[in-house]
């Protein structure tokens, strides 16, 4: 979606958009040089709302709550591909594994 859906999705004015873009908050993806934002972007917007507005957070919370929010997404898709690549794995080894990691619980 273009910058303009974006902002009325979440009835923001386009200069609160361009501060989040600022912060690094919301990035659009490129497609064609143009900038689009996707459901992924709306729902960060929807945390950045509450964050600003019903809970009161300044702009160097917000910065601090999104870099976790995108270490815990890294962290999940690195969790995801390790899951995998243990799935992928003959039965011997991913009990070894289980073994291991029950092990150091």
């Amino acid at each position: 979606m273009r910058h303009s859906e974006f902002c009325e999705r979440l009835s923001i004015e386009h200069s609160t958009l361009s501060i989040w873009m600022e912060q690094g908050w919301v990035v659009p993806a490129k497609n064609d040089g143009r900038g689009e934002f996707h459901d992924a972007d709306v729902a960060r917007g929807l945390l950045i709302l509450d964050l600003s507005e019903t809970m009161g957070v300044n702009h160097e919370g917000i910065d601090v709550i999104m870099a976790l929010v995108d270490q815990v997404h890294g962290l999940r898709s690195k969790i995801q591909a390790l899951t995998d690549a243990i799935r992928d794995q003959d039965e011997q080894v991913q009990r070894q594994i289980l073994q291991s990691l029950e092990r150091s619980s």
